[in-house]
């Protein structure tokens, strides 16, 4: 008896030794994207692409398609229904600096059976409505509208949230107001797509200029580039660091232990759109009419077209460019004739619960409009 216990610590020894090698056999199994792919991601990716013509803002998904599965329910309206949601903790929440929290519904689950994770941005100054949280707004209208016009950008949603556990999901604490597991109009996100990172770190940001330059200089077609850049002035894209724009992949094979990029699969984009439609350093300032109404996005000297874009390096506006824009915006215009289609995604956002009406903020975003379909670049 004593001769077989004196071999017990051997065994234990033996087991515990295993276990790393196990959990790193384990880590090695993940399933990421090679140095070698997001090297040629980064020279082949898209920032535009042409318009879904079924694509609905004031619903957030063509109708046709129906609404894609972790969304939040909408009536006709494109009000989003309240939801009930549980914790759910993401470990690599990025670098934003402002509080949010994540939270799944029970029952709604991915292809793998995984539970959908939703950002969760909240009022984090308080509900009065010159506390409220702007970014709210603001993603939720850049969203709907680059979508509609051709860009890319996570789905999001204003909606009440109860969530009684999701202060231990929060990334930082709220500012002059206690946390509540009920946050009215709060701002829900769903990504895009795959990030595009190198060994699954998590890595899948580039810098807006830089990128953008590198597109062009493998290829990308100027009038997309130039598009695009002219639609961040237009929107008033004001939080610019690298960390909010993302490389993504919409569709992956998978090949071996790596991720492959399916061709034209590819995409740079703006993952956080919170400080648009009127920047400001203040999150309670943000997406108000006042400080949009103030800015241009286009500025014509001598026929020569700039865009009033932060942080995308050559800001100069190729004619191809404008009318690209220009067209999709016309687009637009006629829709909001038809059938009041942009005051109808104002009235969606739920901003006029803190700042100006809808149709106040059609105004503007009509004016914007045809400075650009007006305008005559002889870039």
């Amino acid at each position: 008896m004593l001769q077989k216990l004196r071999h017990v610590p051997l065994v234990l020894l033996t087991l515990l030794g295993t276990l790393p090698i196990a959990s790193h056999s384990r880590a090695q199994q993940k399933i990421c994207f090679s140095a070698e792919e997001h090297a040629r991601v980064e020279k082949t990716a898209r920032v535009y692409r042409t318009p879904d013509p079924g694509y609905d803002p004031v619903l957030g998904y063509n109708p046709t398609n129906g609404t894609r599965r972790g969304s939040p329910p909408v009536n006709s309206d494109g009000f989003a229904q309240p939801i009930n949601c549980v914790a759910n903790k993401d470990e690599s929440p990025g670098a934003g600096t402002t509080p949010k929290f994540f939270c799944a519904v029970p029952g709604v689950t991915d292809n793998d059976g995984k539970p959908i994770r939703l950002k969760i941005k909240p009022h984090f100054k308080g509900q009065s409505p010159d506390k409220r949280n702007g970014e709210v707004y603001g993603e939720f209208l850049s969203s709907r509208f680059s979508k509609a016009l051709g860009f890319f950008a996570d789905d999001e949603w204003v909606a009440d949230v109860n969530c009684p556990d999701c202060k231990k999901s929060l990334t930082k604490d709220f500012q002059g107001a206690e946390f509540s597991p009920s946050q009215p109009a709060a701002g829900i996100e769903l990504s895009l797509a795959t990030g595009v990172d190198t060994n699954c770190d998590g890595e899948d940001s580039a810098p807006l200029s830089g990128e953008l330059q590198k597109l062009l200089d493998n290829g990308a077609p100027r009038a997309e580039i130039d598009a695009f850049k002219l639609w961040l002035a237009f929107i008033d894209h004001g939080d610019t660091k690298t960390d909010n724009h993302k490389l993504a992949c919409l569709k992956f094979s998978k090949k071996g232990n790596t991720r492959v990029c399916e061709p034209g699969e590819a995409v740079f984009y703006v993952s956080d759109l919170g400080s648009t439609f009127g920047y400001s350093t203040a999150s309670e300032k943000k997406a108000r009419l006042e400080g949009w109404s103030k800015k241009d996005p286009i500025k014509v000297s001598g026929g020569a077209c700039t865009a009033n874009a932060k942080s995308v390096g050559d800001a100069k506006i190729s004619e191809a460019g404008r009318q690209l824009l220009a067209t999709n915006l016309q687009r637009l215009l006629d829709a909001e004739r038809n059938n009041h289609l942009i005051t109808r995604v104002f009235a969606a956002s739920r901003n006029a619960e803190r700042d100006r009406t809808p149709a106040e903020w059609t105004v503007e975003f009509v004016r914007k409009a045809k400075m650009i379909i007006d305008a005559r670049c002889s870039n």
